[in-house]
């Protein structure tokens, strides 16, 4: 269920149960309480952490904070849920996330000439 302020913005919503509370002549926070606290944590968590976000990406930065937000109390708990997320699971590449495909998958690459690296007597080959 989401409950929100009544926006037109709202209306595209699937999926979910809208329960628009409208606020005219009073406060938005007697009808919808920690609202402002919500967002501006929201804010401020997205500038300190991502110094902002992209419109592309909103989604998935909304389920990080809605996921560190309801663990906020409990930070061991989360810290082994994400532990346990990220061993049962493949690492997922930009491509994967956006939902797109990789023109260059599946392609090899050679080198063509060794890499050098800079060291204290001069450029050396890398044996990496």
């Amino acid at each position: 269920m989401v409950i929100t302020d009544g926006h037109r913005s709202y209306g595209n919503l699937r999926g979910y149960i809208h329960d628009p509370r409208i606020v005219r002549g009073m406060a938005a926070h007697l009808v919808l309480p920690w609202i402002h606290r919500t967002f501006s944590l929201m804010k401020r968590w997205a500038l300190g952490t991502y110094h902002g976000l992209r419109l592309k990406h909103v989604d998935r930065y909304l389920e990080e904070f809605v996921f560190r937000f309801n663990r906020r109390r409990h930070r061991h708990i989360s810290f082994d849920t994400v532990l346990g997320l990220a061993a049962h699971h493949a690492p997922t590449d930009d491509w994967a996330i956006t939902d797109k495909t990789n023109p260059r998958r599946g392609q090899t690459f050679t080198r063509r000439r060794p890499r050098r690296r800079a060291t204290a007597y001069g450029m050396r080959p890398d044996r990496a």
